[in-house]
Formats: C-alpha cells, structure tokens, sequence
C-alpha cells in the first residue's frame, strides 16, 4: 500500500529534533524553505500536481505564516509550538485540531481536512440499534465492529465483576 501524497506547511522557527520527528511521523520525503517552494511553483506551475501524482509528501518550512504566497497549495497547515502541532482546517483560518507532534498521524491529517488522498468514512445520520441491549458503550454509531452486530451479547463488556455476579457465584 502506497502513502498519501501531500504538501505539509509548517513553521520555520522549529528545532532540528521536532523537524525530525515531523519528518519520521509524517514519512516526509523532501525539506524546503517557502523561498524554495515558491521558486519552484513559479518556474512550473504545475509542480504540486507533480507531488501528488508520484507520491511524494514534502514539508515546506514557512518563515512568515501571515504571508500567503500559494497557501491554497498545501494540504495541511500547521504551527508547532512547544510540542504540540496545530492544524488549520481551511489553511488559512484558525486551528481546529491540535496534536502532540509524537503522537501526530498523516492519515488523521488529510482526513481532517479532507484531502482526497486518503479514505473518509461516511457519517451515518442515525445511530443503529444497540446490539447488546444494554447501554456499555460497545455499539458506537457509523461503521460498527462485526462483535457488536451480535445481538447475543457476548462481545459486550461485562460491567459486573466475577465477585458481583450471582450466576457465576452460583455456578456449579
């Protein structure tokens, strides 16, 4: 299986060890300065259709976020401060999503900002009914697992201890 392509902005003002991890987090396969970008997308105008046709994912180090030279060319903005990355939905109003850089995944990215480079589930208007017959929580709305379509119960977490149950008490 092949990654999503994608054009990453990020702030400039990073240290080596947080670019790294973007870097290893995100599987980025090429570093540019926005001088760089911008050259590039000059010179061909056709370059991010490039990226995404050959799957590649580049992170683009923006000096100046209130600069929006070819803005609406990346897929996911982002500012990382302190650890955590904060992710504009639209690319260009404020965040809406905020990750710990460790624990940022590619694909929750692009499916936060509806690229069309990775599968979005459809949501369901209407919750199904509860599977299990007891509210526990195993029988969520939109895809369900395959457990909880068993209406017999027996995926559904027990909420009673083996110490509070009568019938395993009771067992003979």
């Amino acid at each position: 299986m092949s990654l999503p392509a994608a054009i990453f902005f990020v702030n400039a003002d990073i240290n080596e060890g947080i670019r790294n991890t973007l870097m290893n987090q995100l599987f980025i396969d090429e570093t540019l300065t926005d001088v760089d970008f911008d050259a590039r997308v000059q010179v061909e105008p056709e370059y991010p259709d490039l990226i995404h046709l050959n799957g590649i994912r580049i992170m683009v180090l923006r000096q100046n976020f209130r600069d929006l030279t070819n803005r609406n060319l990346a897929d996911v903005v982002m500012f990382v401060k302190q650890g955590l990355a904060a992710i504009e939905k639209n690319n260009f109003g404020p965040p809406g999503l905020t990750f710990p850089i460790d624990r940022i995944n590619m694909y929750e990215l692009l499916r936060y900002v509806g690229s069309n480079q990775v599968v979005i589930l459809p949501v369901t208007a209407t919750k199904p009914p509860h599977a299990c017959g007891h509210g526990c929580g195993c029988c969520l709305g939109g895809i369900l697992a395959i457990e909880a379509s068993d209406s017999s119960g027996v995926h559904c977490p027990n909420p009673d201890r083996e110490s509070n149950n009568i019938d395993f008490i009771n067992r003979k």
